[in-house]
């Protein structure tokens, strides 16, 4: 399966003023979301991909996954 085509497991975005910072714990990565831009997380389908869960921290979210840290994470932005 093509990558573009896995399935969305969150979309995030930002509709304040400032910008946003998503933690991507399951990537070890850090998406800068500038007011306006959206961003869709997208993973391969597996048994423990789904419930994430999100936390709100100074600045921004923090996203962690729930049992799969690398099941093969994208980021697909939608500005």
């Amino acid at each position: 399966m093509n990558p573009s085509d896995y399935p969305i497991a969150a979309m995030f975005g930002n509709d304040s003023s400032e910008e946003i910072i998503l933690h991507l714990e399951m990537l070890a990565e850090e998406v800068i979301l500038a007011p306006g831009h959206r961003v869709e997380l997208l993973a391969r389908p597996s048994p423990g991909l789904l419930p994430i869960s999100v936390l709100q921290v100074e600045g921004g979210l923090q996203v962690l996954p729930n049992k799969e840290f690398d099941p093969d994470w994208h980021v697909r932005f939608k500005g």
